[in-house]
């Protein structure tokens, strides 16, 4: 988090590419609102992957 606080105050920096680690916490059916703090306890759902239409990624994990 420090990195992106770091980043969000240079205005030269137009955006962030996040990779890998964020699909472990991107599918487990919790509403994701702009106010929401994404951290190691929203780790994906294998339930909610196999029941949802994300079952193909959690397949391919």
């Amino acid at each position: 988090m420090n990195v992106l606080r770091s980043c969000a105050k240079v205005p030269s920096f137009k955006r962030v590419i996040v990779t890998s680690s964020m699909t472990s916490v991107a599918f487990n059916g919790k509403p994701l609102a702009p106010d929401v703090l994404v951290d190691e306890s929203w780790f994906s759902d294998p339930v909610f992957c196999e029941k949802s239409s994300y079952g193909i990624c959690f397949q391919r994990r």
